[in-house]
């Protein structure tokens, strides 16, 4: 029916305001830690649950294709935009959200000031050997929130379309990131066999002004993990660069010719 649901963690004198679009098997309950940190250091944050996960409900883990929750994620911006006309916004993403960010990011006018990727899968399933220890995250907190979320689901069953709808916006992506001004953040384990740091690194290269971050013994749910503090550090520090940025250029005084 096109409804979600969203939350929304208040910053008393904003100087941003962050989407934020969270991986499958996961909703925006389990980014709180995160959302203070960002609130924190001064932004306005809001988040909302994709299709087939947390409060947003439906069949566990499924959704119609990323163009789904890219339309969600697009309403929930018009939100934001409305109620702070004059707050820059930034789209950031995790994993599957990472994919959503991206596409609302090609799609979203203005554009945002930036975008920040974490963990995002770009080609699709990865190749991953039986040998290696799926790990996700290592942090203790994060990981009991998982064990004991009452929305929590087996996701083995939905991870087949997911992969596909990811598959299906390889080549899309791909060619409108290499198009795109606006400045791109990628931050990735450097453990991470889901979406590795090469790969952010791969396609940094093919966009016109991305930044990559390979965070050490760092795993997949990044903003999540152990060193989430790292995460934040550098993530706060990007959109404090692209505030500037942006504020120099619209404040920019035109040249008068000299007076002699």
């Amino acid at each position: 029916d096109g409804s979600f649901y969203y939350r929304h963690w208040d910053c008393e004198t904003p100087r941003a305001a962050i989407l934020l679009l969270h991986g499958f098997g996961e909703h925006s309950g389990h980014y709180h830690r995160f959302a203070a940190a960002l609130v924190h250091s001064g932004f306005n944050v809001w988040a909302l649950d994709h299709v087939g996960h947390g409060l947003t409900g439906g069949a566990s883990g499924r959704f119609d294709s990323i163009d789904q929750l890219s339309a969600n994620a697009n309403s929930l911006a018009r939100l934001v935009r409305h109620l702070h006309l004059r707050l820059p916004l930034v789209i950031c993403g995790h994993s599957l959200g990472g994919i959503t960010a991206a596409s609302i990011a090609l799609e979203l006018k203005p554009e945002p000031i930036g975008i920040v990727l974490t963990g995002t899968p770009f080609e699709g399933p990865p190749v991953i050997d039986d040998k290696i220890e799926l790990i996700m995250s290592q942090d203790p907190g994060y990981l009991d929130a998982l064990q004991h979320d009452p929305y929590k689901f087996d996701t083995g069953p939905a991870e087949p379309s997911m992969w596909e709808a990811i598959s299906s916006k390889t080549k899309p992506l791909k060619s409108g990131l290499a198009q795109l001004r606006v400045p791109v953040l990628l931050i990735n384990g450097q453990h991470d066999v889901i979406a590795p740091p090469a790969l952010a690194r791969a396609w940094a290269k093919t966009m016109p002004n991305a930044t990559t971050i390979e965070i050490p013994g760092g795993y997949h749910d990044i903003p999540n993990d152990s060193s989430h503090r790292q995460v934040i550090k550098y993530m706060v520090t990007e959109i404090e660069n692209w505030l500037s940025q942006a504020t120099s250029q619209n404040t920019r005084v035109p040249a008068h010719p000299a007076v002699s």
